[in-house]
Formats: structure tokens, sequence, C-alpha cells
């Protein structure tokens, strides 16, 4: 039997009590910092959630700056339509859109030069005139009258609604602008068998018209005829 006056061991039941509530403090404390991770974890989720789209990573983030393909973007090895995604449009290196890449070599007033089958074309006159300014932007004074005809020798009508006439003037060449008064062009076709008559008016500087240039472009799948000489 134990004496009561015998005092008790100090690694006996008291240590044990102090050791296991330590336990249960580090526990506890534990506990409470998973709680806090967790609910660390809950509010972030809810943030990120919110967000109405992520935003791409830029230069300034520190992300990729490789952009993402459109969806609707054809990639390489896509059906896509043969000239899809090129411009409309005349082609600037197409010989038939422009003029002058598809004028005759110069000739003189009085020739006659060959359009196409059976038709020809020459200058019947190239005068000095007086130009008269009748609309907005024309300028009266000294000028040049061209009378040009088409002949059609061919059995079947000649298209000429499409024939534009260019007056250049001088050593430089310089465009000459159009004058309304006096000028009477082209129909819309020369007739087969007939002869078919134009006249176009030009505003030229009197010191310049001795050396006139005049082209007559009638299609885009034709030759332009170019003409060279003085204004009488």
């Amino acid at each position: 039997m134990t004496d009561p006056t015998e005092p008790l061991d100090a690694s006996g039941p008291r240590d044990d009590d102090a050791e296991a509530a330590t336990r249960r403090r580090r526990g506890l404390l534990v506990a409470g910092a998973a709680v806090l991770v967790a609910a660390a974890v809950v509010v972030a989720l809810v943030v990120r959630g919110g967000d109405e789209e992520p935003r791409a990573a830029g230069p300034s983030d520190g992300g990729s700056t490789t952009a993402t393909a459109s969806p609707s973007a054809s990639a390489p090895g896509d059906d896509a339509q043969p000239g899809a995604g090129e411009p409309t449009g005349a082609d600037p290196d197409d010989p038939a859109e422009d003029p002058a890449s598809r004028e005759q070599p110069p000739v003189a007033l009085d020739a006659s030069p060959v359009v196409t089958g059976g038709i020809t074309l020459r200058v019947e006159s190239l005068t000095a005139v007086d130009a008269a300014a009748a609309l907005p932007g024309e300028v009266a004074g000294p000028g040049v009258s061209v009378v040009l005809v088409v002949d059609n020798a061919a059995d079947q009508p000649f298209d000429l609604s499409t024939t534009v006439v260019n007056v250049y003037s001088g050593a430089a060449g310089t465009p000459a602008d159009a004058v309304s008064t006096g000028t009477s062009p082209f129909p819309g076709e020369a007739p087969a068998g007939t002869t078919t008559t134009a006249t176009y008016v030009f505003a030229v500087p009197a010191e310049e018209r001795d050396q006139v240039r005049v082209t007559v472009d009638t299609a885009v799948d034709l030759p332009t005829v170019v003409f060279e000489g003085a204004a009488g």
C-alpha cells in the first residue's frame, strides 16, 4: 500500500496530462490552419470564376506574344475557294487594262492604221481653233480640233461605245483638257459597210500645237492607235 506521505514521482500522471493538453492544442492549430487555407482557396476560385473571360497574356504580362488563330481563318489545307482574300477589280499587271501598254507605234496624220479585221481609223483633220468654255472647269483659249473617221469594211457593226480619245502636246507630252464646245463623239457603233465620223476639241497652248499626239482607244482587247503631227 502506498504511503500517503511519500511524494509523487515527477514523471507520473501530471506529466501525461500536460502532454495530452499540448497535443490537443497542436491539433486545434493544425485544424484551424487547414480551415483558413480551404477558405482562401474557395475565395480565389469564386473571384476567378467571376471573370467574364480570361485575359490573354501580352508582352507586358510576361506571357507569350504568339497570336491565337481565329476560328474563322482558313488554315493551310482548308478547302478555301480559289482567289479568296484576293483584291477584286482591274489587274494592274494585265496589259489589256492599260491603254498605254497596247499602243501601236505612232503614225503620221495621213495614215490609216488597221484597228482590227476590216476596221481602219484615220485623222480627217487636225486644226488649230479657239476653244470656247461651256462647262464648269473648262478654260477658253487656244486649242485643237481633231476629226476622226472609222471605216468599217467588215460585215458586222463595230462597237464604239467605249472609245476614248486623248491629246498630248509639246515635247513633254502634256495631257490636254477636253472641251465640250465643238465636240461630237463617236456613236455607240459603226454599222457594217459605213464610214463614221467624230470630232473632239481640246485646249492646247498655241506654242505647243506644232507637236500634237492623238491616241484613240476603242476597246480593252484592241490596240490603241496613235497619231502624231502638227495642227494646221
